[in-house]
């Protein structure tokens, strides 16, 4: 199980779900109380409709940048897969791949950037396709795990070879495509 460091506080990969696991609650209730309108802190306590909220309202702060707002949109798609609406969260993560590149295509934080979409895609579409397979739709399931494993993929080689990410979540990549790989639609 690979672990990095996001909001604050240690963060693992649940190898089957690939969703989050709080290492440190007690860190992350602390970060939540010291950042109320990030989106993840409403998001990590469970209130997903005001994480919601929160995650449009940072994408209407003035002059950001193009890269960033790549990254508020990926956390608002975030919740939204969290909230089980996964065309909603797509549409994000493939607005945001696309902002990752209207800065500077080549520089650092862009790559990052988009790599980091890649990798929620690839999860997000990961989740939508176990839901496909529940509602009796095999072709869409099949289709959705297919593109998140390219994702992931894409993801992986990017933070390997670029060298965007820290060991932690180049680590939480590989164990991504490795789930995705093993290409098992029963979660």
């Amino acid at each position: 199980m690979s672990s990095f460091e996001a909001a604050g506080t240690r963060i693992s990969i649940d190898p089957e779900t690939l969703r989050e696991i709080v290492l440190d609650p007690a860190a992350l209730t602390e970060w939540c109380a010291a950042h109320p309108t990030d989106p993840r802190a409403v998001a990590f306590l469970g209130r997903l409709d005001e994480a919601a909220i929160a995650g449009r309202q940072a994408l209407e702060a003035p002059g950001l940048s193009p890269v960033m707002r790549a990254v508020r949109r990926t956390r608002y798609a975030h919740v939204l897969q969290w909230q089980g609406a996964f065309v909603a969260a797509e549409e994000q993560l493939d607005l945001a791949a696309e902002e990752t590149g209207l800065e500077d295509p080549t520089s650092p934080s862009s790559l990052s950037a988009l790599a980091s979409v890649f990798q929620h895609r690839a999860t997000c579409r990961f989740e939508h396709a176990l839901a496909e397979q529940r509602d009796q739709r095999p072709r869409a399931a099949g289709r959705l795990w297919e593109a998140a494993l390219e994702d992931a993929q894409r993801a992986l080689y990017m933070r390997e070879r670029l060298a965007v990410a820290a060991e932690g979540v180049i680590e939480s990549s590989r164990q991504t495509v490795r789930r995705l790989e093993r290409r098992d639609l029963d979660g």
